[in-house]
């Protein structure tokens, strides 16, 4: 199913007992063109899942060739380059290459198939199965009002109707 939308407004309560962390944001989110509500959701999901670490949308889909999501520094070097699916290992090496970290946010099938990869040193896994994504795209809508609640290593994800939680674990371990 594709996005209908061209811009969701996201009213975000966030909190984190462990780093003190209580924010009320509101965010505006433009889904890509032609990007299925799976795709968005697991954009969206990468992006709650690094919240802390203030990460950047990419404004389209490069297939690889920028980052999805990234983190940079104030010298714009990429200290987190991620990938919301499989790109080609060509790729994955260049990205490993131009960023301090490489997060590939996958879902099962795409993980299997990247276990038989050869990994570059800073690349890691984060795995969302299927059933995580139909249960955040329930809660997709042009004005979503989300409350997310971090304890390590699990993120819960409320919509007041739904919940959703995430294992962390993967994002918090370190690189290969």
């Amino acid at each position: 199913m594709q996005m209908v939308s061209k811009v969701i407004k996201l009213d975000l309560d966030y909190s984190c007992d462990a780093s003190h962390a209580y924010q009320q944001q509101r965010h505006y989110v433009s889904p890509w063109q032609g990007e299925s509500a799976e795709h968005f959701a697991k954009r969206l999901l990468a992006y709650l899942s690094l919240y802390e670490q203030h990460p950047s949308f990419a404004k389209d889909n490069s297939a690889g060739k920028t980052p999805d999501l990234y983190i940079q520094d104030q010298q714009q070097h990429f200290q987190l380059w991620c990938q919301l699916e499989l790109v080609p290992e060509k790729r994955r090496l260049r990205a490993s290459h131009l960023a301090d970290q490489l997060l590939l946010v996958l879902d099962e099938q795409e993980t299997n198939k990247a276990q038989h990869d050869q990994w570059p040193a800073n690349q890691r896994i984060f795995t969302l199965s299927s059933a995580q994504l139909a249960e955040f795209c329930l809660m997709l809508k042009s004005h979503m009002k989300l409350s997310v609640w971090r304890e390590d290593p699990l993120l819960s994800i409320t919509d007041g109707e739904h919940l959703l939680q995430l294992n962390l674990a993967a994002l918090l371990e370190k690189p290969h």
